[in-house]
């Protein structure tokens, strides 16, 4: 396919990617119908079948959006820190908590559509499995990070890393639902900052290798 094509299909994409948001935004996932996807980005009904095959693939490809974006935005953070903060887990804690914060607040309006996937997936199998295998990438890298916290001393000795990672995970869920509902009610990034606990000032653990998930219970 010639360049100029791939660009014009890549930006129609992205365009029914946005229609889509601003009409689930508005509307909710189960009232929305893609022909109001169609309508909301000024093309015939037929246009975004091209593109996705249902409204959930669309729904799923915003889902996607939204943890490419966390991720580009916690490895940015991560590198941005000085070599001891990058060889200290609890600082890399706090790196992603800023990181996902500072994401919510910039993309606050596809966050909120995307905490509808938590109910969605009491009732849509393709939505729980994007959910679920998101959830499982997340409490596995923070697991590890507390594990090499713990044995760094960055954490108590009897810390459980998974039951902790699971604790800081839903405290950033809820933090969001917060957030949605009573939008600058609290500062999000002093929120994430005390989610993640006191910095270890040494910096002088071994933090294993952050390769970004999805912290959402949401979107782009």
């Amino acid at each position: 396919m010639p360049k100029i094509a791939e660009e014009v299909r890549a930006a129609r994409r992205y365009q029914i990617i946005g229609a889509a948001l601003a009409c689930f935004a508005r509307a909710g996932y189960h009232a929305t119908t893609m022909a109001d996807v169609a309508a909301q980005a000024g093309v015939s009904k037929g246009t975004p079948y091209l593109y996705f095959e249902s409204k959930e693939a669309l729904f799923l490809a915003l889902h996607e959006e939204w943890d490419c974006g966390v991720a580009d935005r916690v490895n940015a953070a991560i590198a941005a820190l000085p070599e001891a903060g990058r060889r200290s887990p609890r600082r890399i804690l706090h790196a992603v908590a800023a990181a996902v914060a500072a994401h919510v607040m910039e993309e606050t309006e596809t966050c909120r559509v995307l905490m509808e996937a938590r109910a969605l997936a009491a009732h849509e199998p393709a939505i729980a499995a994007a959910v679920r295998a998101a959830d499982n990438r997340t409490h596995e890298q923070v697991e590890s990070l507390i594990a090499a916290g713990v044995a760094a001393g960055e954490w108590p000795a009897g810390t459980d890393p998974a039951l902790a990672a699971r604790l800081f995970t839903a405290g950033l869920y809820g933090l969001m639902a917060q957030w949605h509902l009573a939008p600058g009610s609290f500062s999000w990034l002093e929120a994430a900052a005390a989610l993640a606990g006191s910095p270890d000032p040494a910096g002088s653990g071994t933090a294993p290798v952050w390769e970004p998930a999805s912290l959402r219970g949401a979107g782009r």
